[in-house]
């Protein structure tokens, strides 16, 4: 049978895109579209995502707003997964509740670009904010969803090597498109070349639509016609029979607190006490992109082959990541650092991904998949401020240090609770 492929082979085989001939040809097809929404997502969050707060700044905007917007933008994850996943299962269309959602985020990054034209220079750069927490409130409400909608279209056995090909095109995307959009906006000038790229992020992002709205749904039927109730007692009370399930967000929740509370100042560090100028960050920044692209192929391989917990045990000193910090005053040092933490987290991120689509009910996975990152949202969005009073108070070292030790019960819960899903359990 002749395989359906987003590219051609050799262009394909080294992203480390799997062998699908063996899979139905409408099968081949929705992964193939799936895998092309990737790119032109990539592209339009490249154009965007690392010019939110650069765009604001040129138009006025103070550390107080952008801290506002980024708490507000934090929150939403916490708050709004379970409406996502509520409307979801209502519907029983996980498909157009994901499609529905990324338009209304996509369509913010066109209002952004348009502002400075359409209002007053005090009104433009509230629209723009009021835009950027909007981008977070509606790719909140369809994350659930979405990820309900994936675990049908890729198969469970090539989960590991088709979404590492996927997420290594993104970084790709991002490698080449986030420094011409930086030249771009140099050269023409701000706020005009800020603008230009969010309106070209739109379009763009018209393009992961077009993919998207092609892909293969299979329609659930409703939770109301089925005479189901999804609230969130009835949800809690539902987690005792998914013990996997339960003791991974146990684990995961321990650990992002840990993240959280010292994740956030690593580059405060490289500041202030490694004494590392922008380029220098840069090139650290560019590191950890290589090193994600090269893991995610190696581990997307290995996880199809050997399971999805045995890599995520393979990342078991991430927790030392902050404590390794403490010691690095030179770049190169830096870099060794960067390309352990950046190998370690790709397993991890790569792993917990695939493990909840496999650890969550199919009929229901939309409310489990939100109610993850609920608590996860609402437990990690306490870390930061903990940790910033803490750094302000003593420093650098306890800091990292009660870091490590969260960071390390978190992954001591994992091996010793989670185990390998059962195939019964990814249905």
């Amino acid at each position: 049978m002749v395989e359906r492929l987003p590219v051609p082979a050799p262009l394909a085989r080294p992203l480390g895109y799997p062998r699908v001939a063996n899979l139905p040809e409408e099968r081949q097809e929705g992964l193939r579209r799936f895998w092309l929404e990737g790119l032109f997502s990539s592209i339009g969050l490249a154009l965007t995502d690392p010019y939110y707060t650069l765009y604001a700044l040129s138009l006025g905007a103070n550390s107080s707003q952008i801290g506002l917007v980024n708490t507000l933008s934090q929150f939403s994850g916490a708050i709004l997964s379970l409406p996502g996943a509520i409307l979801a299962e209502r519907s029983g269309r996980y498909k157009w509740v994901a499609l529905t959602g990324q338009f209304l985020k996509q369509s913010m990054w066109l209002l952004m670009g348009l502002a400075v034209w359409l209002l007053p220079s005090s009104a433009a750069l509230g629209m723009v904010l009021a835009g950027w927490v909007a981008v977070s409130i509606f790719g909140t409400l369809l994350g659930a969803a979405w990820s309900a909608l994936v675990a049908e279209i890729v198969p469970a056995a090539i989960r590991g090597q088709y979404f590492a090909s996927r997420n290594i095109l993104m970084q790709l995307s991002k490698i080449a498109i986030v420094p011409v959009a930086g030249l771009f906006i140099k050269t023409i000038g701000e706020p005009l070349g800020y603008q230009v790229v969010f309106i070209l992020g739109f379009v763009f992002g018209l393009g992961a639509l077009y993919f998207f709205r092609s892909l293969p749904e299979h329609r659930h039927r409703p939770v109301a016609a089925s005479g189901g109730r999804f609230g969130l007692r009835e949800t809690l009370r539902g987690m005792r029979a998914y013990h996997n399930y339960r003791h991974f967000v146990l684990s995961h929740t321990v650990l992002n607190f840990g993240v959280m509370l010292g994740g956030p100042f690593i580059q405060v560090y490289m500041v202030e006490a490694a004494h590392f100028d922008v380029a220098t960050i840069s090139v650290l920044n560019t590191v950890g992109v290589f090193a994600t692209m090269l893991s995610m192929y190696v581990f997307g391989r290995w996880q199809d082959r050997f399971g999805i917990t045995w890599i995520m045990r393979f990342t078991v000193a991430m927790p030392i990541i902050p404590v390794l910090w403490l010691g690095v005053t030179e770049p190169w040092q830096g870099a060794l650092v960067q390309f352990y933490a950046s190998v370690a987290w790709t397993g991890y991120n790569l792993g917990s991904f695939n493990l909840l689509l496999a650890i969550t009910p199919e009929d229901h996975r939309p409310r489990y998949l939100a109610l993850h990152t609920t608590i996860a949202a609402l437990i990690g969005s306490i870390g930061p401020m903990i940790g910033g009073w803490l750094l302000d108070a003593t420093g650098f070292l306890p800091v990292f240090s009660i870091s490590t030790i969260f960071r390390a019960a978190g992954m001591i819960l994992f091996l010793a609770l989670v185990r390998e899903p059962a195939q019964a359990e990814s249905a």
